[in-house]
């Protein structure tokens, strides 16, 4: 029987699947021009015959999950139910009264857990911020359908499901996972990460990070049927029922036709996909963890799906009190993966081959795996060594957020921000030590091409950040420096242009390869 912490590892041959259809993958991955890949796995019967992550992504390091923290939520839903502390059929407002309106209305009132497993509670619309009162104003909406009767992708429903569970259990989502789920199919708990709003109850309708072995693991759970090597960790009605069509998620996106792998029906937190019979949990920008039941297979994805510039300006004008912009184009990204999954890997695999005989593109397969790194930025040139830095710098203005990224859910409050910078470089590392709302940060960067690892700490907001650096000069005086956040999709991008007696700072940000977003310009003085 197979170690629970360990699955064994074989080459794609060995698991039935051609190497040379595993290369052809990773050239529309790396080459297609609308993802940056951080993770892949690829695991048929049990075994793992692919596996790489793009450089300074690393297996261990935990990544933002976005949606598919859907799946894990509805996953700590089952547990509960397999434990006898809930239903699916239970109304929704008898285990949360404290969070109904007065005036309750009856679809509101006849809300079941299940409606929110499937995305039926029966409003068309949703809060956008989870501030004070936001459960309240869950249940006092206008609910335009009859529970069950109706699909729309609802994040906050699922953040619901995530109070239900805590409400039943008495402990956080995240400790129920750990003590129900983790310590069984292999998770370490120091991997899993959730955000929670002002009152301590963990967002899992977006808010958690995993690693791309976590992903598949749980859906590996599925696979089977809610039993994990001969232990049932859910109903077996539950575990069917989550990975089959609970609703008709179709009319939803029939203004968005290139969506089309949305359009295949929708279960518990998890979405039909093709080809037939197959599921996937699913979040932003490519979070993938994808199972074909009948070839025994599960292929678990992080990556920067490209979603263009529209999404990311929205996001940034929300953040700032700003209209939406018009759409511009189709948003590609995550969709274009999925049809590099089914239309190069999955023809590639015959249901009735578990084994093909060795090949010599097995090696470079591996070889190539072992040399995965994300691209530099574009333009890169090696610095020159001998060009020393040494400057303390002072906005001339209103200060400005410096070390924060936009996405990371955490932003200086209004006219706070950095109070001073120190930039020092010996031609081969850079050093940026800054003082941001009174609290000293440092970013180290490497200059020849590397990268260096760090974390940010904003703890007093919630967020303590791994991030990577790499910084070139470029043109002379303009000094370019790269911050990767590799728990999330984002970059940081700076250029600090010098002049006599003062530093032209431009930040801006970009997802994955999504188009560049300025976030600030500003002036510095040089102190002397």
């Amino acid at each position: 029987m197979m170690e629970k912490n360990s699955f064994t590892r074989c080459t794609p041959e060995e698991a039935g699947i051609p190497s040379s259809a595993v290369m052809r993958l990773l050239d529309q991955l790396e080459y297609g021009g609308f993802t940056e890949m951080h993770g892949l796995m690829i695991m048929r019967g049990d075994r793992i015959c692919t596996e790489g992550w793009w450089a300074p992504y690393a297996p261990g390091l935990q990544h933002v999950l976005y949606s598919l923290s859907k799946t894990w939520t509805a996953t700590a839903i089952g547990l509960a139910e397999y434990a006898g502390l809930l239903s699916v059929t239970d109304r929704v407002c008898d285990i949360l009264p404290e969070y109904m309106p007065e005036i309750l209305s009856e679809r509101a009132a006849s809300v079941t857990i299940r409606d929110l497993l499937t995305m039926t509670g029966g409003s068309e619309t949703e809060r956008m911020d989870y501030g004070p009162g936001w459960k309240e104003d869950f249940f006092a909406r206008n609910f335009e359908h009859e529970p069950g009767t109706f699909w729309f992708y609802n994040t906050h429903g699922t953040a619901i499901l995530s109070a239900i569970v805590e409400k039943v259990t008495h402990m956080s989502m995240i400790d129920w996972l750990d003590q129900k789920l983790f310590s069984v199919i292999g998770v370490d708990r120091r991997h899993i990460l959730c955000r929670k709003d002002q009152d301590g109850t963990c967002l899992g309708g977006h808010g958690m990070f995993a690693t791309t072995e976590d992903n598949l693991r749980l859906m590996r759970l599925y696979l089977h049927g809610g039993v994990w090597e001969n232990v049932r960790l859910l109903s077996r009605k539950f575990a069917e029922d989550a990975v089959r069509p609970q609703a008709d998620c179709a009319p939803a996106h029939a203004g968005m036709p290139w969506f089309y792998d949305n359009c295949c029906g929708y279960g518990y937190q998890i979405w039909m996909t093709r080809p037939e019979g197959a599921y996937r949990a699913d979040g932003a920008f490519g979070q993938f963890a994808v199972v074909v039941p009948k070839l025994d297979l599960i292929v678990s994805i992080t990556e920067a799906g490209y979603i263009g510039k529209r999404v990311m300006q929205n996001t940034l004008n929300r953040e700032h009190g700003l209209p939406d912009v018009m759409p511009d184009h189709p948003v590609p990204g995550p969709q274009s993966t999925l049809d590099a999954l089914f239309e190069i890997l999955i023809p590639a695999i015959d249901p009735s081959v578990s084994h093909l005989p060795p090949s010599h593109e097995s090696r470079i397969l591996q070889e190539r795996l072992h040399r995965l790194a994300i691209p530099r930025p574009a333009g890169w040139v090696p610095s020159d060594p001998s060009k020393k830095l040494d400057v303390a710098l002072v906005p001339d203005g209103e200060p400005f957020s410096f070390g924060l990224l936009q996405g990371l859910g955490v932003q200086p409050e209004h006219g706070q921000g950095v109070e001073r910078l120190y930039l020092v470089s010996d031609g081969y590392r850079l050093t940026i030590r800054f003082l941001e709302n009174g609290k000293e940060h440092l970013i180290e960067a490497d200059m020849r091409g590397g990268f260096i690892t760090g974390r940010l700490d904003y703890s007093d907001a919630g967020e303590v950040c791994s991030e990577t650096a790499s910084a070139a000069w470029w043109d002379g005086d303009q000094l370019h420096l790269s911050v990767l956040w590799t728990e999330t999709v984002s970059h940081n991008r700076y250029t600090f242009d010098f002049g006599s007696d003062c530093v032209n700072i431009r930040k801006w940000t970009e997802s994955g390869i999504s188009d560049p977003l300025a976030e600030r310009l500003t002036t510095c003085r040089i102190l002397a």
